[in-house]
């Protein structure tokens, strides 16, 4: 899909953050381990989900999604090869390889897709099956894991910091009477999983560096759960509204983007927040100095959205990825758009600039394409970017909201 956007625009108004995406992934996977219904409120209209929900259904799993709310009836759910395509255009599919485990022991499934933003290799979730009992083989694409030894208990460690190994090693061992992962990375969203699988009955607690889970009996009954803000989402529209206008997002838990917002602060930008809300105005800032790392640190998913911020800083900022290694897609766009910008493997010098030549763009991933649209918004003529459904993999509405805002940006 294509989208066309006049540059040199001025925003105002007020935006309401959606619920988050890599939160609802994992938890909408989760929820086939509920024996009955589950209500999940805040979900966000993504194709990420929509292609998700057809996996679910695939499973006998009554499904209706109105609005922001998803009821899920799991009473029929029945074990399938996870060989439908859809498994290959989402990343998180492979949190059903976890689920699938608990509740079958097996699991055959395609190889995940997603965003090509470098080596994402799914080793250290294997590994963490592997602790956890099961042999696993890889042929023409396919996944096939089943249970080489029963085990009760069992304490393992994450060698390397990953959510996604973290959660598929929590879902894999919820099976277990005791199940100790050390070294686990569940960043917000991980928590929002932890808190809506102890709603669903499983005893899960955190001390430290050591996530515990210990079997109890289960009362099944309906379980309400409502999907935490998308702390990615809320800082787009806050660097939107740094480079183009006045923004207030509301709806926002800004204790996990404490990290960000006072870099922001600190370079001068105009910014302020409370709880719940950030309020923003165009303005520029002190050069940036951004190194990527996992939670409370500085997000790889900003990485991009803040290259393009570096356009209103004073002097040469400098970021440097370390999460992602293909994650550098944007600075070229830069370079193309008449930013002083070079790029030595996955370090990048910025120089502030007042003029953006305006382009035609292409996206190459998720927030690759969410920081081209703010690049199209600062120049100084019409922009097309392609490619703009990977977008919507992970921004609910995100067209409507920025034309809401007094953004002019037309579907092709």
């Amino acid at each position: 899909m294509d989208i066309r956007v006049a540059g040199g625009a001025k925003l105002r108004g007020t935006v309401i953050t959606s619920g988050s995406k890599n939160a609802a992934i994992p938890i909408l996977c989760a929820s086939l381990l509920a024996k009955g219904k589950v209500l999940l409120r805040n979900v966000p209209r993504i194709s990420d989900i929509d292609n998700l929900i057809e996996i679910i259904k695939k499973l006998n799993c009554q499904i209706v999604f109105k609005g922001h709310t998803i009821l899920i009836d799991n009473t029929f759910l029945t074990y399938k090869p996870l060989l439908f395509e859809e498994c290959r255009k989402i990343r998180g599919s492979y949190y059903l390889i976890g689920v699938f485990l608990t509740l079958f022991a097996k699991c055959e499934i395609l190889l995940p897709g997603g965003c090509q933003i470098g080596s994402r290799p799914i080793d250290l979730h294997l590994k963490a099956f592997n602790d956890l009992g099961y042999d696993y083989h890889i042929e023409n694409d396919v996944l096939s894991i089943s249970k080489k030894q029963a085990i009760i208990s069992k304490a393992l460690k994450i060698e390397k910091k990953s959510v996604g190994a973290s959660i598929n090693a929590l879902l894999g061992g919820l099976s277990l009477d005791e199940l100790e992962i050390e070294n686990g990375l569940f960043e917000p969203e991980g928590m929002d999983l932890i808190n809506f699988l102890n709603k669903l009955g499983f005893n899960i607690t955190q001390s430290d560096n050591m996530l515990i889970y210990m079997r109890k009996e289960r009362d099944f009954k309906l379980v309400k759960h409502t999907i935490i803000p998308d702390r990615i989402e809320a800082m787009t529209y806050a660097v939107m509204g740094l480079l183009c206008g006045d923004i207030t997002i509301k709806k926002v838990d800004t204790k996990v983007l404490k990290y960000p917002l006072d870099i922001l602060i600190a370079s001068g930008f105009k910014l302020k927040y409370s709880d719940n809300e950030i309020i923003v105005s165009n303005s520029y800032g002190k050069a940036l100095n951004i190194k990527t790392d996992v939670y409370p640190l500085f997000p790889t998913d900003l990485q991009p959205l803040f290259a393009v911020l570096c356009v209103n800083t004073r002097g040469q900022s400098k970021i440097e990825e370390t999460v992602f290694e293909n994650r550098m897609h944007i600075y070229q766009d830069l370079i193309n758009s008449g930013i002083n910008c070079k790029v030595e493997k996955n370090i990048a010098i910025i120089e502030g600039s007042k003029n953006v030549v305006s382009q035609d763009y292409k996206a190459y991933d998720l927030r690759h394409g969410a920081a081209l649209l703010i690049l199209a918004l600062i120049g100084n003529k019409f922009s097309t970017i392609s490619n703009f459904e990977y977008v919507f993999r992970g921004y609910d509405d995100i067209i409507k909201k920025t034309i809401a805002l007094g953004a002019d940006i037309q579907m092709l």
